[in-house]
């Protein structure tokens, strides 16, 4: 019998970095999930552009903190909202983990490990170009996502994760 191991709840610290060709932005960031709340926080440079978004099952609520708040039945319509432009945050939640999220995934490339580094799914192309197996599970540390003149970018500093076996 095979085991093979699950990391549902995890907390990642990073850096972000966002652009859309014209415009951009980067910062600190802090993302918590659990099984029924994924928490992203947000620190622009030098303290600016902080944000908090709540992603529950139903819902997603982003806010702001000079107070403004917003919310949408799905996170990725309450950032094309507010962003004008379409991150793919529910993808990217699977993404981080050095995953393909669930859906059709146009190409897919793993190294001599079996670790992806290369997707192409949902019209974005994403490179890992870095894993990390301090905690005894390989989790990228360094992730570039792009779709026409889009850019996500994310160097992960730290994991924090409970992985769970699970018997095959």
């Amino acid at each position: 019998m095979e085991s093979i191991v699950s990391v549902e709840e995890w907390r990642l610290l990073g850096r972000i970095s966002l652009d859309d060709g014209d415009q951009g932005g980067s910062g600190k960031l802090q993302w918590d999930v659990t099984a029924n709340l994924s928490t992203i926080n947000f620190h622009g440079a030098m303290g600016r552009g902080a944000w908090r978004l709540e992603i529950g099952k139903d819902s997603a609520i982003l806010k702001e903190a000079n107070g403004n708040e917003y919310q949408a039945p799905g996170v990725d319509q309450l950032i094309q909202q507010q962003m004008g432009w379409s991150v793919p945050v529910d993808a990217l939640k699977w993404w981080v983990r050095g995953l393909a999220a669930p859906g059709s995934i146009q190409e897919k490339q793993l190294d001599d490990n079996g670790l992806l580094i290369g997707l192409a799914q949902f019209d974005w192309h994403i490179d890992f170009n870095r894993y990390n197996s301090d905690s005894g599970v390989a989790m990228p540390t360094r992730l570039n996502a792009r779709r026409g003149n889009y850019r996500v970018k994310l160097a992960i500093s730290r994991w924090q994760i409970e992985p769970q076996l699970i018997s095959n």
